[in-house]
Protein backbone atom coordinates (compact mmCIF):
# COMPACT_ATOMS: atom_id res chain seq x y z
CA UNK A 1 0.00 0.00 0.00
CA UNK A 2 1.14 3.28 -1.01
CA UNK A 3 2.53 5.87 1.68
CA UNK A 4 0.52 8.29 0.47
CA UNK A 5 -2.85 8.23 -1.17
CA UNK A 6 -3.15 7.04 -5.24
CA UNK A 7 -3.65 9.97 -7.64
CA UNK A 8 -2.71 12.56 -5.02
CA UNK A 9 -0.77 14.70 -8.02
CA UNK A 10 -4.03 14.95 -9.55
CA UNK A 11 -6.21 15.94 -6.59
CA UNK A 12 -3.91 18.49 -5.92
CA UNK A 13 -4.00 20.12 -8.85
CA UNK A 14 -7.69 20.06 -8.93
CA UNK A 15 -8.04 21.02 -5.42
CA UNK A 16 -5.67 24.13 -6.37
CA UNK A 17 -7.45 24.62 -9.20
CA UNK A 18 -10.75 24.91 -6.99
CA UNK A 19 -9.25 26.82 -4.08
CA UNK A 20 -7.80 29.52 -6.42
CA UNK A 21 -10.75 30.09 -8.14
CA UNK A 22 -13.41 30.35 -4.97
CA UNK A 23 -10.14 32.44 -2.51
CA UNK A 24 -8.37 34.19 -4.95
CA UNK A 25 -4.66 32.91 -5.72
CA UNK A 26 -2.72 35.31 -3.15
CA UNK A 27 -4.99 33.50 -0.64
CA UNK A 28 -4.60 30.40 -1.01
CA UNK A 29 -1.74 28.69 0.54
CA UNK A 30 -0.08 25.16 0.29
CA UNK A 31 -1.98 24.01 3.27
CA UNK A 32 -5.48 24.82 2.00
CA UNK A 33 -4.61 22.82 -1.16
CA UNK A 34 -3.15 20.30 0.71
CA UNK A 35 -6.84 19.56 3.27
CA UNK A 36 -8.55 19.93 0.49
CA UNK A 37 -7.05 17.06 -1.42
CA UNK A 38 -7.08 14.97 1.47
CA UNK A 39 -3.58 15.15 2.22
CA UNK A 40 -0.76 16.43 4.01
CA UNK A 41 1.60 19.51 2.78
CA UNK A 42 4.62 17.60 2.90
CA UNK A 43 2.46 15.34 0.59
CA UNK A 44 2.04 18.01 -1.95
CA UNK A 45 5.70 19.25 -1.59
CA UNK A 46 6.30 15.75 -2.59
CA UNK A 47 4.77 16.79 -5.98
CA UNK A 48 5.22 20.55 -6.26
CA UNK A 49 8.07 22.74 -5.23
CA UNK A 50 5.41 25.29 -4.75
CA UNK A 51 2.11 26.51 -5.30
CA UNK A 52 3.25 28.37 -8.75
CA UNK A 53 4.11 24.70 -9.64
CA UNK A 54 1.00 23.06 -9.04
CA UNK A 55 -0.57 25.12 -12.11
CA UNK A 56 2.22 23.62 -14.13
CA UNK A 57 2.92 19.88 -13.68
CA UNK A 58 0.60 18.70 -16.49
CA UNK A 59 3.18 20.69 -19.20
CA UNK A 60 5.81 18.10 -17.78
CA UNK A 61 3.36 15.20 -18.38
CA UNK A 62 3.03 16.30 -21.85
CA UNK A 63 6.01 17.52 -23.16
CA UNK A 64 7.17 13.48 -23.63
CA UNK A 65 3.80 13.46 -26.02
CA UNK A 66 4.77 16.12 -27.94
CA UNK A 67 8.77 14.81 -28.07
CA UNK A 68 8.03 11.38 -28.86
CA UNK A 69 5.23 12.05 -31.88
CA UNK A 70 8.06 14.64 -33.54
CA UNK A 71 10.51 11.92 -33.69
CA UNK A 72 7.72 8.94 -34.60
CA UNK A 73 8.19 9.07 -37.96
CA UNK A 74 11.55 8.29 -40.31
CA UNK A 75 12.41 9.30 -43.06
CA UNK A 76 12.41 13.10 -44.62
CA UNK A 77 9.23 15.22 -43.96
CA UNK A 78 8.21 18.86 -44.45
CA UNK A 79 7.91 20.71 -41.17
CA UNK A 80 4.34 21.65 -41.69
CA UNK A 81 3.24 18.03 -41.39
CA UNK A 82 5.53 17.02 -38.33
CA UNK A 83 3.95 20.56 -36.37
CA UNK A 84 0.53 19.33 -37.90
CA UNK A 85 0.68 15.53 -36.18
CA UNK A 86 2.46 16.97 -33.18
CA UNK A 87 0.65 19.99 -32.17
CA UNK A 88 -2.15 17.50 -33.31
CA UNK A 89 -1.85 15.23 -30.97
CA UNK A 90 -1.09 17.68 -28.07
CA UNK A 91 -4.43 18.95 -28.63
CA UNK A 92 -6.17 15.44 -28.49
CA UNK A 93 -4.33 15.38 -25.50
CA UNK A 94 -5.21 18.36 -23.27
CA UNK A 95 -8.86 18.84 -25.03
CA UNK A 96 -11.08 16.40 -22.60
CA UNK A 97 -9.59 18.88 -19.32
CA UNK A 98 -10.93 22.01 -21.33
CA UNK A 99 -13.24 23.39 -17.96
CA UNK A 100 -9.46 22.93 -16.10
CA UNK A 101 -7.76 24.38 -18.59
CA UNK A 102 -10.25 27.74 -19.01
CA UNK A 103 -9.85 28.25 -14.80
CA UNK A 104 -6.40 27.72 -14.61
CA UNK A 105 -5.77 30.29 -17.85
CA UNK A 106 -7.68 32.65 -15.65
CA UNK A 107 -5.58 31.99 -12.96
CA UNK A 108 -2.19 32.72 -14.82
CA UNK A 109 -3.96 35.89 -16.67
CA UNK A 110 -4.69 37.63 -13.60
CA UNK A 111 -1.05 37.25 -11.94
CA UNK A 112 2.05 38.91 -13.70
CA UNK A 113 4.49 36.17 -11.46
CA UNK A 114 2.15 33.18 -12.97
CA UNK A 115 2.35 34.63 -16.82
CA UNK A 116 6.13 34.74 -16.06
CA UNK A 117 6.15 31.26 -15.14
CA UNK A 118 4.08 30.51 -17.73
CA UNK A 119 6.90 31.79 -20.43
CA UNK A 120 9.68 30.00 -18.77
CA UNK A 121 7.84 26.54 -19.00
CA UNK A 122 7.21 27.90 -22.35
CA UNK A 123 10.60 28.23 -23.16
CA UNK A 124 11.83 24.53 -22.00
CA UNK A 125 9.63 23.11 -24.41
CA UNK A 126 10.38 25.16 -26.87
CA UNK A 127 14.60 24.52 -26.36
CA UNK A 128 13.54 20.86 -26.14
CA UNK A 129 10.81 20.79 -29.66
CA UNK A 130 14.00 22.40 -31.39
CA UNK A 131 16.33 20.02 -30.01
CA UNK A 132 13.78 17.28 -31.33
CA UNK A 133 13.30 19.09 -34.56
CA UNK A 134 17.30 18.58 -35.12
CA UNK A 135 17.31 15.55 -33.92
CA UNK A 136 14.80 14.78 -37.32
CA UNK A 137 17.29 16.52 -39.36
CA UNK A 138 16.35 20.10 -39.81
CA UNK A 139 18.86 22.98 -39.61
CA UNK A 140 19.25 24.75 -36.38
CA UNK A 141 17.62 28.02 -37.93
CA UNK A 142 14.60 26.28 -39.49
CA UNK A 143 14.07 24.08 -35.71
CA UNK A 144 14.36 27.43 -34.42
CA UNK A 145 11.23 29.21 -36.48
CA UNK A 146 9.29 26.15 -36.67
CA UNK A 147 9.32 25.49 -32.74
CA UNK A 148 8.38 29.20 -32.40
CA UNK A 149 5.54 29.30 -35.00
CA UNK A 150 4.28 26.24 -33.75
CA UNK A 151 4.36 27.26 -29.86
CA UNK A 152 2.26 30.67 -31.47
CA UNK A 153 -0.25 28.80 -33.14
CA UNK A 154 -1.24 26.69 -30.44
CA UNK A 155 -0.75 29.23 -28.26
CA UNK A 156 -3.37 31.47 -30.01
CA UNK A 157 -5.54 28.10 -31.37
CA UNK A 158 -5.67 27.25 -27.38
CA UNK A 159 -6.49 30.70 -26.19
CA UNK A 160 -9.75 31.05 -29.05
CA UNK A 161 -10.67 27.43 -28.27
CA UNK A 162 -11.06 28.38 -24.23
CA UNK A 163 -12.81 31.07 -25.01
CA UNK A 164 -15.23 29.71 -27.75
CA UNK A 165 -17.57 27.10 -26.80
CA UNK A 166 -19.57 26.58 -29.90
CA UNK A 167 -16.17 26.88 -32.50
CA UNK A 168 -14.36 24.16 -33.69
CA UNK A 169 -12.30 21.57 -31.61
CA UNK A 170 -8.78 22.37 -30.59
CA UNK A 171 -7.16 19.50 -32.85
CA UNK A 172 -9.51 21.70 -35.91
CA UNK A 173 -8.41 25.33 -34.90
CA UNK A 174 -4.37 23.77 -34.58
CA UNK A 175 -4.81 22.09 -38.26
CA UNK A 176 -6.25 25.52 -39.67
CA UNK A 177 -3.64 27.57 -38.24
CA UNK A 178 -0.85 25.38 -39.59
CA UNK A 179 -2.96 25.53 -42.50
CA UNK A 180 -2.96 29.43 -42.67
CA UNK A 181 0.86 29.86 -41.71
CA UNK A 182 1.92 29.78 -45.14
CA UNK A 183 -0.99 32.33 -46.29
CA UNK A 184 -0.45 34.88 -43.16
CA UNK A 185 3.44 35.12 -43.90
CA UNK A 186 2.53 36.24 -47.56
CA UNK A 187 -0.44 39.07 -46.26
CA UNK A 188 1.13 42.65 -47.05
CA UNK A 189 -0.02 45.05 -44.78
CA UNK A 190 -2.39 47.98 -45.57
CA UNK A 191 -0.25 50.63 -45.19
Amino acid sequence: MPRWPENSRRRLADAALERFAENGYAATTVEDIAEAAGVTSRTFFRYFIDKEEVLFGDADELLPLLLSTIAATVGPERGEAILQRALGALAVAVAPRRDALRRRQRIIDSHISLSGRDLVKQARWQKAVTAALIERGFAVEHSEVLASIGFALFRRSLHAWLEDDAGPTLADRVRESVDRVGTVLATRSEH
